[in-house]
């Protein structure tokens, strides 16, 4: 019976190996060619398996693909929710900074996949990575900041959606601006302090006693009338779109 098990054990290892270099080689291709420029076979000369083989694991091309985005956005949510759990500070502003340094290192080195990901969802392609992902994703901080609305860190009439797209979508352009600047011949830009003048903008629109302080920095207080312009034509936006 023993024997039985470990060879049991030993032929799923088998596969779950395969299926990853499958998974990892397809990666590859999907950045380098295209959804639509991209072989089967090619795949699975680079996973060093027939391409027929594929096949028993993945009925078509775009099942892979499929496979591929959501192995990819899975991961991302669970390094996520490690990098929170994993912090032993309380203080919103610090696990904020955590995530902030996690999100904006991962997009610039995944920026080919994840720019190849938001492609087919644009052209509303069949293999565009559904909602849910992407949905479970964004909730890290969702959660985040909601704790801190409960901890009494955070503006209770702070709009959480608001907040959740001023994170993402700078960071996502800075760092595409920082993934410019590596190996040109102009001065690197360097996440660290993208990341400060993000806390730093949360502190001043978002937290709790942004009233009670009087503003001692003038870069604060420009960030801060930025942000909240930006409110104003999001609020306007969704009004359109409603």
């Amino acid at each position: 019976m023993a024997t039985k098990v470990v060879t049991l054990e030993t032929q799923r290892s088998k596969l779950e190996r395969k299926e990853q270099a499958i998974l990892d080689a397809a990666r590859a291709i999907f950045v380098n060619h295209g959804f639509d420029g991209a072989r089967m076979s090619e795949i699975a000369r680079r996973a060093g398996i027939g391409e027929g083989t594929i096949y028993s694991y993945y009925e078509s091309k775009a099942e892979l693909m499929l496979a591929v985005l959501q192995k990819f956005w899975d991961g991302l949510t669970l390094e996520a929710e490690a990098v929170m759990a994993s912090s032993t500070v309380e203080d919103f502003s610090d696990r904020l900074r955590a995530l902030a340094q996690y999100h904006l290192n991962t997009v610039i080195l995944n920026a080919d996949f994840i720019n190849l990901s938001f492609a087919l969802r644009r052209n509303n392609s069949e293999v565009s990575v559904s909602r849910d992902h992407l949905r479970h994703y964004v909730a890290v901080f969702d959660q985040l900041f909601r704790r801190g609305q409960d901890r009494g860190e955070l503006r209770q009439d702070a709009v959480l959606w608001q907040a959740r797209d001023i994170f993402y979508g700078t960071l996502e352009y800075s760092a595409r601006s920082i993934e410019m600047t590596i190996g040109a011949e102009r001065a690197e830009r360097q996440q660290g302090p993208v990341v400060e003048q993000m806390v730093a903008l949360f502190e001043a629109h978002y937290g709790a006693d942004r009233a009670a302080k009087p503003a001692d920095n003038a870069n604060i207080d420009h960030m801060s009338r930025q942000i909240e312009q930006l409110d104003a034509k999001l609020d306007a936006l969704a009004k359109r779109v409603s």
